[in-house]
């Protein structure tokens, strides 16, 4: 009986038995198979997806950044138009000084801000090389006191462009600069920006009053424009000037589009027989401007501002440069009464 027993648990597996266990082993690996696939697809399916969309992406922001170049030349266009109506006067009631350069496309627009740069102090007429720069020295020590700031930062924005390691009274040169946390060098040559002036150890506030009235182009030679310069740049003409003159003078312009020549600037009953008014460096007309985009396609914003040569002979233009960051011109500081005074 034991001896059957034994017999008949040694008996090998049935072929039956065999395909059952395979069946079963096969199964389990088609769902493996199956659940693997169901996975690499999913991710694929996401990876694609976000891939679409990056390059969706990357399209429209190439797409904005088309639009901003063409807001460029749209800018161009609306000058060259100026200086084709009128090429011997720059004034505010003109259409490209407009606050509503507005421009609608498929899907988006384009925003734009010209802003005439010969308004504004030219910190290069300073340089050795400008042998009429006595005047231009003496409207930023103008604007400089009306602010009520300290004086010395005339001398050292001329050591800062000078060529020379000389440093003039209240000024400063290489010396001084490699003291500072990290140490650096005068520049020697003419200022890039006007934003260089912050190197100069002057005071952050000083900085924000004013970068507004400054500019840095890269002619030494270059005038002041009467017809579009703010009242605080104005006042910066005669030490006797007060800031309420320099608004009343710019308020009657803009009414009656402008002077036509300097000799009628000249006239103005505000500067009759002002003490210490030099007219040398002034003019109607300019040849730099300043063109900031704001452009949009679709959810997609791009940035550019672009320095503009307009030769004053033939109208003909080019770009100097071209900053695609988003920065924004710092805003006047209202003058009080104390400093205008």
């Amino acid at each position: 009986m034991n001896l059957k027993r034994i017999v008949a648990r040694s008996r090998p597996a049935t072929p039956t038995m065999n395909r059952n266990k395979q069946t079963g082993i096969a199964l389990v690996a088609i769902l493996l198979i199956v659940a693997l696939g169901t996975v690499m697809a999913a991710s694929m399916v996401v990876e694609q997806q976000a891939s679409i969309q990056a390059t969706r992406g990357f399209l429209d922001r190439g797409q904005a950044l088309q639009y901003a170049l063409g807001g460029e030349e749209l800018a161009r266009q609306v000058l060259y138009e100026d200086f084709s109506e009128d090429e011997d006067t720059d004034h505010l009631l003109e259409a490209w000084a407009s606050d509503d350069l507005h421009y609608e496309f498929e899907d988006g627009e384009v925003n734009l801000k010209i802003t005439d740069l010969q308004s504004l102090i030219n910190l290069n007429l300073l340089s050795q090389k400008n042998p009429g720069n006595a005047p231009s020295r003496q409207r930023l020590l103008n604007l400089i006191n009306a602010m009520g700031l300290d004086p010395a930062i005339v001398d050292r924005i001329q050591d800062w462009i000078d060529e020379d390691s000389g440093a003039r009274v209240t000024g400063a040169e290489d010396f001084e600069y490699l003291a500072f946390d990290p140490p650096y060098r005068t520049g020697n040559t003419l200022m890039a920006d006007s934003s260089e002036i912050a190197l100069l150890g002057m005071e952050p506030e000083w900085f924000q009053q004013l970068m507004p009235y400054l500019t840095a182009l890269p002619d030494e030679m270059t005038v002041l424009n009467v017809n579009t310069a703010q009242a605080a740049v104005l006042q910066s003409l005669a030490p006797g000037l007060s800031y309420e003159a320099a608004e009343a003078i710019t308020q009657r312009r803009d009414e009656e589009g402008g002077y036509q020549s300097l000799q009628a600037f000249r006239q103005v009953p505000e500067l009759a027989g002002l003490p210490g008014l030099q007219d040398g460096g002034l003019g109607v007309q300019s040849e730099f401007f300043e063109i900031r985009i704001i452009a949009r396609y679709q959810d997609r914003f791009s940035y550019l501002t672009s320095i503009l040569h307009r030769n004053s002979l033939d109208g003909s233009m080019r770009i100097l440069y071209r900053d695609f960051s988003k920065t924004f011109r710092v805003s006047p500081v209202p003058v009080t009464e104390e400093q205008s005074g």
